[in-house]
């Protein structure tokens, strides 16, 4: 049973806390890294709406607003299905580098697949409605697809606050930024951030209409024999949702998503074909998805171990205390860094147990509504 114990208590933790000090060790001796140029290739930016007349025409402008040749820019929104002042907004524009294309409600993968061919940059820049970016994101962000290996870029998002204050990065955050440029410095690293990627069109495959675009696309890019890098200089700002239940709505969905997309690509964890992606895939999505499950068993395991010593004691009353802080979190009685981190933890646990059951049940999420 205490074998047992540790092994689950091994895997709980591994995803999180070990995967990255490895990949530390790993980028050190076996690092791969890309060159970078000056070349200015066509860009198209395609924003995916969905009734976002909040933020769009301040997306809009942010977007023609970036350092880069206007003649070699095109801005493409998705308008999936909305039903309020979106598409005017957007038509207002007397722009000849703004097309608006208007789809009946299909779904953001769905849409993706019709306006990609039509796209007339070299370079793909996938976006959402309320990602704003830095003046000089595009001319950071070409430079990598210099190196003819780079088939696809992803940078992060930086969190701002509604009234202006500091920018805020969460820890979670800091440490998905930190795992997946390690992943690149090798070979490529594990999906991309939905907010801000960019693909080499000659390279973009169509997608299952119940796809997880930022997450299959980068997998179809592998598959041709080209690397998914995170560039650290590439990055956006976004309002924090401040909203726990809609962050759990989110976590649940892509939790769905991303365990169909890996159900369908399981060859990618052949390490034959697939090298040291297959080791970084298992790691950081396969692993840490069956946390919950691993935590569930740990928690069991130890309670049958209590008599035996006191480090099972202590190891069986700290995850009480990390449950109990979670949910003073999420109840709001306390505010502090570690039970906010606890609670993150608590809903993104949550979230994916969730979200397994609903997978086994058959459910792809194909159409969702953006939670902000």
């Amino acid at each position: 049973m205490d074998t047992l114990f540790i092994i689950l208590l091994f895997l709980s933790i591994y995803s999180y806390l070990l995967y990255p000090p490895i990949l530390f060790v790993f980028a050190r001796v076996m690092q791969s890294p890309w060159t970078k140029g000056d070349a200015k290739p066509t860009v198209s930016i395609i924003i995916s709406a969905y009734n976002e007349e909040r933020v769009i025409r301040e997306k809009i402008l942010n977007t023609l607003a970036l350092d880069y040749p206007g003649d070699l820019l095109e801005i493409v929104v998705n308008s999936d299905g909305s039903t309020d002042g979106t598409n005017e907004i957007v038509a207002g524009f007397e722009d000849s580098r703004i097309v608006l294309r208007v789809f009946e409600r299909l779904g953001k993968t769905a849409c993706l697949n019709r306006a990609v061919p039509e796209a007339k940059g070299k370079i793909v820049l996938f976006s959402d409605a309320n990602s704003m970016y830095p003046s000089t994101l595009l001319t950071n962000l070409v430079k990598n697809f210099a190196n003819p290996d780079v088939g696809l870029v992803t940078g992060w998002t930086k969190y701002k606050m509604q009234d202006g204050g500091q920018e805020t990065t969460s820890l979670y955050s800091r440490l998905e930024k930190i795992t997946k440029s390690w992943e690149s410095r090798i070979s490529s690293c594990v999906g991309a951030d939905g907010a801000i990627f960019a693909i080499r069109k000659s390279l973009y495959v169509p997608l299952e209409e119940h796809d997880i675009n930022d997450f299959v696309i980068p997998l179809n890019v592998i598959k041709q024999g080209k690397r998914v890098v995170l560039d650290s200089a590439v990055f956006c700002f976004e309002e924090p949702s401040g909203d726990s239940g809609k962050e759990y709505k989110r976590q649940v969905r892509i939790t769905t998503r991303t365990l169909n997309a890996i159900r369908h690509n399981i060859a990618f964890l052949n390490p034959f074909k697939f090298g040291f992606f297959s080791f970084f895939l298992m790691s950081h999505k396969v692993i840490r998805f069956l946390v919950p499950i691993f935590l569930i068993g740990t928690f069991v395991s130890n309670l049958f171990l209590l008599k035996i010593s006191s480090f099972y004691i202590m190891t069986f009353f700290g995850q009480i205390m990390f449950y109990i802080l979670g949910l003073i979190g999420i109840l709001g009685f306390y505010d502090g860094r570690i039970s906010n981190v606890a609670k993150f933890f608590l809903l993104t646990l949550l979230a994916q147990f969730v979200g397994s059951i609903r997978l086994l049940f058959g459910v792809s999420d194909t159409i969702w509504t953006p939670q902000r």
